[in-house]
């Protein structure tokens, strides 16, 4: 207990000196060498993935059950604020894009998550049969500072990516931390289940539904790439990481995860097939679809045993629509929700019990919608409604203009991204989980400053675009 001690002392210790010193000097390094916020940005993009690793929280709370359960500070944070100096002090290269078209939309969240806050009552008891836990009171009235506090976070990571993509030098650095993080996620996953014998995988994010919506997103992001790359080394390069992303997805044994990664890529491939339509392209997709044949043949026994015979999906859907039964008692009863991470403090308080006296108690509602609901009421759902018409309303068109270059396709890939977290946020509580918020933070980034390039080259004419 005492080398515990020692160490997590040890961690602060040395977290803090990384931010106090390491961001300031890693301003200042940046603006010696310009090269080097290239390096900072493929560290950002990775730190994502180890969340434990390379993060801390401050006022854990690590037995409540939440999806944010401290003031979470990452090394995708330092890196973010580094980038942000950086960037500051640099205001000819980088003019700054002080109120995007995602401010508002994102304030008016934070409001409804204020008000929500401030009406929670007092900390409620918690119930004895909960006591294997080292706490006797449920902080409903700090549980929803460490979700708000991760919010403005991940403005902080979308705010510095529509400000540091503005050409395709700054898109590819992107690119290359996203490949760099799906070869170490890959190895991670492929370690996990054939060195230390783990059946299902979660590798560093603390559940395989987790791992499986990141390297879904991950996969079918490279997979757009592997269409768009103009030779052949790179497409194979791309084509290579899907293939690494969905290895990962099947070695957690996710429905959902197969099934949105499948969707994401359907989907890229139907969009930009048509606009890359060459020998390459027509190669590599039958190509992939022998080997994702003989993967889902080599896997399937494993497979079949989840997905058939090991538990039903009727009837777990079912059971899960009983927490979507307590968010709607929850927003019911309190017009703005009982407050961000407070939806298991409530549920043992009196919610699973009025839906159902043999649930247990205190689990989330896994749909992030019903989530919502329960905790920050219909207005909470009208905020978060508004906030992702405002990106699809920007990111749509994507689809749908023909264009070919690098920078198009990156909000295009990002937006399809999106969408496989989307359709994993209704069974999976995909997007509030910090790896998966922060990447999608991320790619509603990429998609902005895809926006604003676009606008520019309205203004001032399009600048001749370049392959990867």
């Amino acid at each position: 207990m005492l080398r515990y001690i020692a160490a997590v002392e040890a961690k602060y210790i040395i977290f803090m000196l990384c931010a106090l010193l390491g961001v300031p000097l890693g301003i200042v390094a940046c603006l010696a060498r310009p090269a080097l916020t290239r390096g900072v940005v493929m560290l950002m993009v990775w730190a994502t993935c180890e969340p434990m690793k390379v993060g801390i929280n401050f006022f854990s709370r690590e037995f409540y059950r939440a999806n944010t359960r401290g003031f979470e500070v990452t090394l995708a944070d330092l890196c973010a604020l580094i980038l942000f100096g950086y960037m500051l002090l640099k205001p000819k290269v980088f003019p700054m894009r002080w109120n995007p078209p995602l401010a508002w939309p994102t304030r008016f969240y934070l409001l409804v998550g204020l008000v929500s806050w401030s009406l929670v009552g007092p900390s409620l008891p918690v119930p004895t049969e909960a006591l294997r836990v080292p706490y006797d009171l449920f902080e409903v009235g700090l549980y929803p500072l460490f979700e708000l506090f991760k919010i403005l976070r991940g403005y902080l990571l979308f705010w510095v990516i529509l400000n540091y993509v503005r050409d395709e030098k700054g898109a590819r650095d992107i690119l290359w931390g996203i490949g760099i993080t799906v070869l170490y996620m890959g190895y991670l996953t492929l370690s996990s289940r054939y060195l230390d014998g783990i059946h299902r995988v979660k590798a560093t994010l603390g559940h395989p539904n987790s791992l499986a919506t990141y390297m879904a997103m991950m996969g079918s992001f490279c997979f757009a790439f592997c269409l768009q790359s103009r030779k052949w080394i790179l497409s194979m390069l791309w084509g290579g990481l899907a293939v690494v992303c969905t290895v990962c997805v099947i070695l957690t044994i996710s429905r959902g995860g197969l099934a949105s990664l499948l969707v994401g890529i359907w989907l890229n491939a139907m969009i930009l097939l048509p606009r890359h339509l060459n020998l390459k392209n027509i190669a590599l997709l039958l190509l992939g679809i022998v080997l994702a044949g003989a993967l889902l043949a080599a896997a399937m026994d494993t497979l079949a045993g989840r997905f058939v015979g090991e538990q039903d999906a009727a009837s777990d859907m079912a059971y899960r629509g009983k927490y979507n039964d307590q968010a709607r008692l929850m927003a019911s009863d309190h017009g703005f929700g009982v407050g961000l991470g407070n939806f298991s403090a409530t549920s043992w308080h009196r919610y699973a019990a009025q839906v159902d006296p043999d649930l247990p108690p205190g689990t989330p509602a896994h749909n992030n919608w019903y989530l919502t609901l329960g905790e920050l009421g219909w207005p909470g759902v009208v905020a978060l409604a508004l906030l992702w018409l405002r990106y699809f309303g920007l990111a749509l068109p994507f689809y749908v203009r023909a264009r070919k270059d690098l920078l198009s396709t990156l909000g295009l890939a990002g937006c399809t991204s999106i969408i496989v977290n989307h359709i994993q946020s209704l069974v999976q509580l995909g997007y509030r989980q910090t790896p998966l918020f922060s990447m999608t933070m991320i790619f509603m980034g990429l998609g902005v400053a895809v926006w604003y390039r676009r606008r520019t080259d309205r203004e001032t004419g399009p600048v001749q675009a370049m392959g990867i």
